[in-house]
């Protein structure tokens, strides 16, 4: 139960310290999976797409606007 606490802290901390990186994993991600196999609609790739890049989009400007 611990390694998942401590995982989850560790992704909690990436996306809140780094998230335009962790949108450009993320659609790596969704890319080479389509690209070897992953059988996605353009739909779909396009709304995961759309979502990470709005809900990271989200983080990141409180990252960059002044207080």
């Amino acid at each position: 139960m611990q390694f998942l606490r401590d995982l989850w802290g560790g992704l909690t901390d990436r996306i809140n310290g780094e998230p335009v990186a962790v949108l450009a994993v993320v659609q790596m991600g969704v890319a080479l999976g389509v690209t070897f196999g992953l059988h996605l609609t353009l739909e779909q790739v396009g709304a995961i797409t759309a979502f990470t890049a709005a809900l990271l989009g989200l983080i990141a400007r409180q990252k960059v606007s002044p207080a």
